[in-house]
C-alpha cells in the first residue's frame, strides 16, 4: 500500500509539473497543489538526507558503516510509523511529518559528518535515532 500512495503523489505531481500552471509552493491553491507540493519537498529533502547519508558512509570504516547503516534502519521505520497510518481506505502518509523528520534527519547526518571531518567521530553518537 505505501507504494501505491507513493506512486499516486509522485503521478499527481508529474501531472501538476507537466500542466502549464505550475503549483507556488508558497500559496497552493487546492489539495492537488498541497500533494504537488508535499511531494516535491519530500523528494527534495530524501534527496538531502541520501547525499547526507553517502558523505557520512564515505568517512567510515566497516564498523561504523554497520553502525550508520542499522542506525538509519531503525529511523526509516521509526519515521514511517511517526508519519504514516494505515485503515480501511488504505495508507496515508502525512508529508509535512516526513518532510521535515527527514530534513532533521539529513541534518543529523551532516553533523555527524562534521564530527569525524573534526577527528571525532563518536559511533554511539552515529547509533542514536531521534
Amino acid at each position: 500500500m505505501r507504494i501505491r500512495l507513493v506512486l499516486a503523489a509522485l503521478a499527481a505531481a508529474a501531472v501538476l509539473q507537466s500542466s502549464a500552471a505550475q503549483a507556488d509552493c508558497s500559496a497552493s491553491k487546492n489539495d492537488f497543489e498541497d500533494v504537488y507540493c508535499g511531494a516535491k519537498n519530500f523528494i527534495d529533502a530524501d534527496g538531502d538526507l541520501n547525499a547526507a547519508y553517502k558523505a557520512l558512509v564515505a568517512k567510515l570504516d566497516a564498523g561504523g558503516k554497520s553502525v550508520l547503516k542499522k542506525s538509519q534502519v531503525t529511523w526509516m521505520k521509526s519515521r514511517n510509523d511517526q508519519c504514516g497510518k494505515t485503515d480501511s481506505d488504505g495508507y496515508y502518509v502525512d508529508l509535512d511529518c516526513a518532510v521535515e523528520t527527514t530534513r532533521n534527519r539529513a541534518q543529523f547526518l551532516k553533523d555527524r559528518t562534521a564530527e569525524c571531518d573534526a577527528g571525532k567521530c563518536d559511533l554511539d553518537r552515529m547509533a542514536e535515532v531521534q
